[in-house]
């Protein structure tokens, strides 16, 4: 069943209401051609769905009844993945932000190094956080994820850096690390309630930012003794993780 969300302003539980409106009540109602008394499944994007049906129809407002709760999670207490990415090409960050969700991302935070390549113009940030948002909608609808991720800000190293401290288990993935590997890491530790995972340029980090990022208690870890294009890199260690930590 197709998975849809509404705001959790919108979302009723005691009157057994939820309302969707605009693009996304058109869409339901032009584009899928849903009527009155078909069933959806809809999410409040953190976490909770609901089997619903629909009771009225508008041109730009939905209005469906509860039927059930289906928001049994199979871990009640799931590792917390955050991707920390430092800024790659548009086109690269796009698909990585849109296959990170689908593999469970928490939230991911953009980041811009010494070696970061693209150029920002601080005038569009908003709308680059706004586009990425928009990204991580779309394939939560198309992945049935319950939880939308949170795109947050862009932000440079050492901002990064200072929230680290708020991670169980906070990773620097270093082409040249070479005594500590992902797997060993990750097996060798109790379970964690958040991970960071920091993810460099094309052009990689350089010795000052590894220098300082270690001194901030980040872990430098290998991925194998290929190189890793950084998008690669991402998608690889998340799907890792989630494996390990059964997150999807």
């Amino acid at each position: 069943m197709p998975l849809f969300f509404a705001l959790p302003e919108n979302i009723s539980e005691s009157e057994k209401v939820i309302l969707i409106y605009g693009k996304d009540a058109k869409h339901i109602i032009k584009s899928l051609r849903y009527k009155k008394n078909d069933e959806i499944l809809i999410s409040n994007g953190k976490g909770n769905k609901y089997i619903t049906i629909i009771e009225s129809i508008e041109s730009n407002l939905i209005k469906c009844k509860i039927i059930k709760s289906v928001s049994t999670p199979l871990n009640t207490h799931p590792t917390k993945v955050v991707l920390a990415q430092a800024l790659v090409k548009s086109n690269k960050m796009d698909f990585m932000v849109q296959k990170s969700t689908e593999l469970g991302i928490h939230t991911i935070i953009p980041f811009i190094s010494s070696r970061t390549i693209p150029i920002i113009n601080r005038n569009n940030l908003g709308k680059k956080q706004r586009r990425w948002q928009k990204i991580a909608y779309e394939a939560s609808k198309q992945s049935e994820r319950s939880i939308i991720p949170e795109i947050s800000s862009i932000i440079t190293f050492n901002e990064l850096l200072k929230k680290s401290a708020n991670f169980d288990l906070p990773l620097l993935f270093w082409e040249n690390e070479r005594s500590i590997n992902l797997k060993d890491i990750i097996t060798s530790l109790p379970k964690p309630d958040t991970i960071l995972c920091l993810i460099g340029p094309e052009g990689g980090f350089s010795e000052e930012e590894i220098r300082i990022a270690k001194e901030a208690g980040l872990t430098s870890v290998s991925l194998g003794n290929h190189y890793l294009r950084s998008e690669t890199a991402a998608l690889f260690v998340l799907s890792v993780i989630t494996y390990i930590f059964d997150i999807l």
